[in-house]
């Protein structure tokens, strides 16, 4: 499994000129976003409520100081896959934008404002309070229901099976030539 470190790395290498408070927020969605899109986490180290924000904790301290970082994992593609949304939906915003965006949210400001938290300085932000925000995310729902409408009706954007008419299968494969892809009749 990554550690947040990882995602920290990766997301450093493709945001060269991003600070710290900006790598944290973006890990911090880039775990929300594999927790609502996988229902496991991207890495185990917790996210905690911190006054400016989602912090991981153990991250921000090894990093502040200098302490050994565990042994470097490669992201695999639906890792890289949720790292880039992440960059392409957050990475224009700069850190003090995404401290004030995570603050209008659920899932920090119910750790944050919660009275089991009360004597606990940086309370834990939840997976299943990841998944629930995330979850509810307008622009993810109307991808989910796309995705949905596409895999309904896969049969006629395909050219595979019933979908192609003879008509049009003859027309292609004139075009093509009959070295062209193997398309199946109606």
């Amino acid at each position: 499994m990554l550690s947040a470190h990882d995602v920290a790395r990766e997301l450093r290498q493709r945001q060269p000129q991003a600070g710290d408070v900006k790598i944290h927020k973006l890990v911090y969605y880039c775990q929300g976003w594999h927790v609502a899109w996988t229902g496991e986490p991207m890495f185990p180290e917790p996210i905690e409520a911190w006054a400016n924000g989602p912090v991981v904790a153990d991250l921000w301290h090894d990093e502040t100081r200098n302490r050994a970082r565990p042994q470097a994992q490669q992201p695999d593609d639906e890792q890289l896959g949720v790292i880039d949304y992440v960059i392409g939906r957050y990475g224009r915003y700069t850190g003090l934008e995404l401290v004030r965006k995570t603050h209008l949210e659920d899932p920090w400001r119910d750790a944050s404002e919660s009275e089991d938290s009360s004597g606990t300085e940086n309370p834990a932000i939840t997976h299943d309070a990841l998944r629930a925000w995330f979850s509810q995310d307008e622009e993810y729902l109307a991808h989910r229901a796309a995705v949905a409408r596409l895999r309904e009706r896969r049969t006629i954007y395909g050219f595979e099976g019933s979908a192609m008419p003879d008509d049009l299968r003859e027309a292609t494969l004139r075009i093509l030539g009959e070295s062209g892809p193997q398309l199946s009749a109606r």
